[in-house]
Formats: C-alpha cells, sequence, structure tokens
C-alpha cells in the first residue's frame, strides 16, 4: 500500500526539479449540430462535441490528471478507465482538506477498493473540471472518450471561494497558456483580465512537487514566479491534466466552447 504527503497550500517554498509529467495528448474534437424546428417561426439547435486524448502512463509514478469528457452515464472511474487500470493503481480524490484513496481491483464488484483495501459497491466518480492523483501500478495507455461538457456557444460558471483550495481543470479539452481563452472559449481563461484576482495562487504538479505561481495583473504575463517576481511566460497547462488553485478572493470562474 502506498501513501504519500501533499500539501498544496505550502507553495511557497521553492520545490526542487523534478521530471515533468511526460503526457503526450490527442485530441481530435467532432462537432454534431442538431437542428430542430422550436416553431413555425423559429429555429433552435444545439451543439455537442465529442473527441479523444490518449495518455500513457508509467509503473509507479504520480500523475495530476484529470477526466476532461463527459463519459458513460456518471463519468465513474470504470467508465473513465476502460478497460481497468491494472491492480493496485492508486487513486486519490482531493475532498477539500485532504485525500480519499481508493485502489483499483478487479476481485471487487465495483472494480475498486477503499483505503484499507476493502471492496467498495460504487466505482469513484471523476468530475469533469476537477483535478486527481492517480499512482498506475503498471504501465498503462489510457484514452479518454467522451463528450466536451459545455456546448458550442455556451459558457460553464463555477464560484470558486475566497482562499479555498480547490482541485481543478479546465471544463474544456485544452492544452497551452493558462491565460488563453475567455468567457465565450479558446481556453481556461485564468488572468486578471477574465476577473481572476490578484495574488491568487497556482500550484502545477511537476512529478515531485509543485511548480508555484501567482497571478499578477502589473506582470506581462499575469502571473508571477514562486517568489512573486514577474514572469515572462505564463504557466501552461495538457490536456488531462489538473491543478490547484487557490482564489485570493471569490471568482466566478467561466470557461465557454467558441463556435
Amino acid at each position: 500500500m502506498r501513501f504519500w504527503d501533499i500539501n498544496p497550500t505550502h507553495g511557497n517554498t521553492k520545490t526542487q526539479p523534478n521530471k515533468k509529467m511526460r503526457t503526450k495528448t490527442l485530441l481530435v474534437a467532432v462537432a454534431a449540430l442538431a437542428l430542430s424546428l422550436a416553431t413555425s417561426q423559429a429555429q433552435v439547435y444545439s451543439a455537442n462535441v465529442v473527441g479523444y486524448a490518449s495518455v500513457p502512463l508509467q509503473s509507479s509514478v504520480t500523475y495530476l490528471l484529470t477526466c476532461p469528457f463527459t463519459v458513460g452515464v456518471s463519468n465513474g472511474a470504470n467508465e473513465v478507465f476502460n478497460p481497468p487500470l491494472p491492480d493496485f493503481s492508486q487513486l486519490n480524490i482531493w475532498n477539500g482538506g485532504g485525500y480519499d484513496t481508493y485502489f483499483s481491483d478487479t476481485g471487487s464488484t465495483s472494480g475498486w477498493d477503499d483505503v484499507n483495501q476493502n471492496p467498495i459497491p460504487n466505482a469513484p466518480i471523476l468530475q469533469v473540471g476537477i483535478g486527481f492523483f492517480l499512482v498506475p501500478s503498471a504501465n498503462v495507455t489510457n484514452t479518454f472518450v467522451g463528450q466536451v461538457a459545455v456546448n458550442i456557444g455556451t459558457t460553464n460558471s463555477v464560484v470558486l471561494n475566497n482562499s479555498v483550495t480547490y482541485l481543478l481543470s479546465c471544463a474544456v479539452p485544452y492544452s497551452g497558456a493558462i491565460t488563453n481563452g475567455g468567457p465565450s472559449g479558446g481556453g481556461p481563461a485564468l488572468s486578471s483580465d477574465n476577473g481572476l484576482p490578484d495574488f491568487s495562487q497556482l500550484n502545477i504538479w511537476n512529478g515531485g512537487g509543485y511548480d508555484t505561481y501567482f497571478s499578477d495583473s502589473t506582470s506581462p504575463s499575469l502571473w508571477d514566479d514562486v517568489n512573486q517576481n514577474p514572469i515572462g511566460t505564463p504557466p501552461s497547462i495538457s490536456v488531462a491534466q489538473g491543478f490547484f488553485l487557490i482564489p485570493s478572493a471569490t471568482f466566478t470562474w467561466k470557461v465557454g466552447l467558441t463556435p
């Protein structure tokens, strides 16, 4: 049984360099538009995007991931990881002050055990927009397949409270600078230009610790490093990557999907 101590709020100490999460991602999206008459005078449409992201995972490496799609009926771990993860893979889900820990177990009815490795009746839920830690017990490549949680032309809004530690991810599959985009789409839009309060803390897992940043409207990149010195390039994330965010004031995070 393997455990580790992760305290995301202790980001003010510079972490030692470690191997980055080696994640190769492939995102293929196909828009399906369904048109129907609402009345004899008007039409309405719904726009859904489906796709997949293939992520290779190495044995015994700690990954901070997210499920980038709505999958199956409930986004249960057995729907997200199909085929199942190797037995004894460890899953840690942030609960706001610590972790709920589970182990994959094909001998369990649900395919999962609790922290004490006792079978549980239902698989853990891995929601879109929420990050989780995973330590595979063997090399495996998982292909996340499903529907983007935000429809084309709509916006996902989440209220994040002051000084609360959140383990999050972008509500739409995205790879690039964390400042890109806005409420209408294009990326996670985490910057003062999109309402993120100054001095909000971002912790990005690097495989052995955290690279820590602070939002700063006076910085060229709108972000500072761990020592609160301005940096020229904003932090970046990959598809299926989670991260910690601690807002310095209550913040409504809006992520859209551009038509």
